[in-house]
């Protein structure tokens, strides 16, 4: 919600109200290890409990779920999915993921992703992704690379994964800091080499729909990956933004380093290629500055992940 802008002396700063949308349930011997945001604008909430026996983990192995025995920490896991008042529980199978990314497939199937894993060859590698199908109870692996600064699905069920500076630097399947992977976990495409900007570290991801957007370091543009991975890009003078939400004539950013969180940024294109931006400032329901808590942004709408609850601000 945009309240009405304010003056400033001569300058016009937008006022930007978040609206309370949810709460993270709670489940007995669970703790909430992560949270986001669906394509189709669900909210998912995963939690983790304790390991299983050695029994449990002998049999996972047996099966191929665990394909390295190197990998430790069993446990069990549940994802609550909120939308549009309904809520849905899935329980998945016991496993040694730390960390991890969530988000849906267009056809309910599951994916986890811890952000780290350890690469020891080419051919000796941790599968630090899972896609889980609550249907069948079949869980596949798929590795995904090291250090996953985010991960959001599109509507053609594309993975698109972006990489913080360890991942581009390190391990060689996130060295091009964004790599869109097919449904079932194949590497289909990666940021070109070639391209007028090189990712040192991937701050922000927004997928909607069948397209992505990235913004990064150490140049910060904003770059628009298409359906088909054809690549436009803007020109910003914002640094440090770590999320943003976009409509088709404006993007909002979250605020750059050392500023207090509820500061942000509107940005509008213009012809000479730049994204000339100006400050605004972010507001709970009660009109009380919005305090620190994670943000996620996903198409035109911007979440706020706090203690409180979840709270999201849209744009036109």
């Amino acid at each position: 919600m945009m309240l009405p802008q304010a003056a400033s002396g001569a300058r016009l700063i937008r006022s930007i109200q978040f609206e309370k949308i949810g709460t993270a349930p709670t489940r007995l011997g669970f703790s909430l290890v992560a949270s986001g945001v669906a394509g189709d604008q669900s909210l998912l909430f995963l939690f983790e409990s304790s390991g299983d026996s050695a029994s449990t983990a002998a049999a996972l192995r047996a099966s191929g779920v665990l394909p390295h025995p190197k990998m430790e920490r069993l446990k069990r896991y549940g994802l609550h999915k909120s939308a549009a008042g309904s809520e849905l529980w899935i329980d998945l199978p016991p496993l040694e993921l730390g960390h991890s990314h969530v988000d849906l497939f267009p056809d309910g199937r599951v994916l986890l992703a811890s952000r780290r894993h350890n690469w020891r060859a080419e051919t000796d590698h941790d599968l630090n992704g899972v896609i889980f199908d609550p249907r069948t109870g079949r869980a596949d692996r798929v590795g995904l690379g090291d250090a996953i600064s985010d991960l959001q699905i599109d509507d053609l069920g594309r993975i698109w994964i972006g990489y913080f500076d360890e991942g581009v630097f390190g391990s060689s399947v996130g060295q091009a800091g964004l790599v869109c992977f097919s449904t079932l976990g194949e590497k289909v495409w990666e940021f070109p080499a070639d391209a007028d900007h090189t990712i040192d570290d991937c701050y922000a991801l927004n997928v909607a729909g069948p397209e992505a957007a990235i913004f990064f370091y150490s140049d910060f543009p904003l770059y628009r990956i298409g359906a088909d991975f054809e690549l436009t890009w803007k020109q910003t003078k914002l640094r440090g933004c770590h999320a943003f939400a976009m409509s088709e004539t404006e993007i909002l950013f979250s605020g750059q380093y050392d500023d207090p969180p509820n500061v942000a940024y509107i940005g509008r294109s213009d012809r000479e290629g730049m994204i000339l931006v100006r400050r605004a400032y972010l507001f709970m329901p009660d009109g009380s500055a919005r305090p620190r808590g994670r943000l996620q942004g996903r198409g035109r709408h911007l979440y706020h992940f706090g203690e409180d609850g979840i709270y999201r601000a849209t744009l036109g």
